[in-house]
């Protein structure tokens, strides 16, 4: 075979296999973009097609419909949808012939003028007699057949043209609610290392089952205008060729535009009302650092465990935004649950802070000791703080107190001088041993 002809063979071939797939990007904020390929037989010039394989919460302004061959365009389309219930065909049978049968075995028979959910209006065959039917007592309604305008599944309905007859490969894009994804990342934590291990979780309640769909995850918060439109007009899509493996589904994460994005390597099949979970990483083991933080004027003392997002802190990966559950190994080797938190999207060298709860033996109370008024632009007051540790472990608070724009710490008694940062939020770390409390304060001075 010539090699120019194998190549355009080869070409074809796999742009054949590359239309063939159907993808399916879900962004956070209940927001996806469907890429669906299909066929239709279609004679030549202008005709209708209703096509119904779309969720039901499509956005139906968004819908683009491309032909491979540019052969085919659609002209007009109408986005019908008929919630099935008896108001809404009794609404479309509004001057036709109805039949009702009551609850004391009357049967009345009339073209029905309205329907408005508490009462029947009929004007009684052969006469001009308006009869008035109460909704409660009315047993049976009985209809010639259901409407042909009454669509009981979501239907795009289209007005194609097409420039020939025969079968068309078209694909159709939209975007659509009721498909969502977040992380749960489980963790164990033994004092040092924080073994992280990290799930996507998809929920699919869009009203259509995905099947051998090629799957993209988009973290980050894409901005949209808060109405039914959404200019799709020059936006291209992506086609990734795959080979077919045996291997379990893996996530490939890479920067996009300026969100991350998360494409599965092999095709994935959801059923509609299902919820998926896979694997987003492999287990990390990620140093990280036990703190405890106590606010100033605070009920109790949080217990945080924190790390920096780094390469050599083990981990150096973009965390979408989810759930942190943190484990904890018992004498018995059994893992017992310590607590939760959630975070934001956070990229690499970024810090992440999980608080797991409160610390039952460590205590901390505010008062204001001192207050007063200097002159009529400075002021300042005494602020005194107990921190007691009634475990049997040494342990370090970070006494934490924010500052006022004007305000600075002028200074502090029983207590090292606190870091103060671009945020005016001053840090004392305080170490206590067990069975100790420590009483310190702090003058705080304002000038306006």
């Amino acid at each position: 075979m010539n090699k120019h002809i194998l190549v355009i063979a080869l070409t074809l071939m796999l742009a054949t296999f590359v239309w063939a797939e159907d993808w399916l990007t879900i962004y956070n904020d209940d927001l996806s973009l469907v890429r669906s390929n299909f066929e239709l037989e279609l004679k030549q010039g202008k005709q209708d097609y209703n096509y119904t394989d779309i969720t039901s919460r499509i956005e139906a302004p968004s819908v683009i419909v491309l032909s491979r061959d540019g052969s085919v365009r659609v002209t007009e389309q109408n986005y019908e949808f008929d919630l099935a219930g008896k108001a809404q065909i009794l609404n479309k049978y509004i001057d036709k012939k109805v039949d009702l049968f009551t609850k004391d075995n009357s049967h009345l028979t009339g073209i029905l003028k309205f329907y408005d959910g508490a009462s029947f209006g009929l004007i009684e065959e052969g006469t001009n007699r308006l009869i008035l039917a109460d909704n409660d007592q009315v047993q049976l309604i009985q209809l010639a057949e259901l409407p042909p305008n009454f669509y009981t599944r979501p239907t795009l309905h289209w007005n194609l043209l097409a420039n020939k007859a025969g079968k068309h490969q078209l694909q159709l894009m939209y975007l659509t609610g009721g498909l969502g994804w977040d992380v749960t990342y489980n963790s164990i934590w033994d004092g040092h290392i924080l073994a992280l291990n990290s799930w996507v979780t998809i929920t699919n309640n869009s009203g259509k089952a995905f099947n051998n769909v090629h799957l993209k995850l988009i973290a980050g918060d894409v901005n949209r205008v808060r109405k039914d439109y959404y200019d799709m007009a020059g936006r291209g899509y992506e086609v990734m060729l795959k080979t077919a493996e045996q291997a379990a589904p893996t996530f490939e994460e890479k920067a996009f535009h300026d969100f991350h994005m998360y494409t599965l390597d092999q095709p994935v099949t959801f059923a509609d009302k299902q919820t998926k979970q896979m694997e987003l990483y492999p287990q990390q083991n990620v140093n990280a650092t036990q703190i405890y933080e106590y606010n100033t004027f605070a009920s109790s003392v949080l217990s945080i465990i924190k790390f920096k997002n780094t390469e050599e802190n083990g981990i150096g990966k973009p965390l979408p935004k989810g759930t942190i559950k943190v484990y904890k190994k018992d004498v018995d080797n059994n893992l017992e649950f310590i607590g939760e938190d959630s975070i934001n999207h956070t990229s690499k060298n970024e810090e992440v802070r999980i608080k797991t709860g409160t610390a039952f033996d460590l205590v901390g109370k505010t008062i204001i000791k001192d207050q007063k008024t200097i002159s009529q632009k400075v002021s300042q007051r005494t602020i005194q703080v107990t921190l007691r540790n009634n475990s049997a472990e040494n342990k370090t608070i970070n006494l934490i107190h924010y500052l006022g724009p004007n305000a600075k710490i002028i200074s502090v008694e029983n207590a090292p001088q606190p870091s103060v940062d671009e945020y005016n939020k001053a840090t004392f770390e305080i170490n206590i041993a067990p069975n100790q409390e420590i009483i310190l304060s702090f003058l705080e001075r304002t000038e306006y």
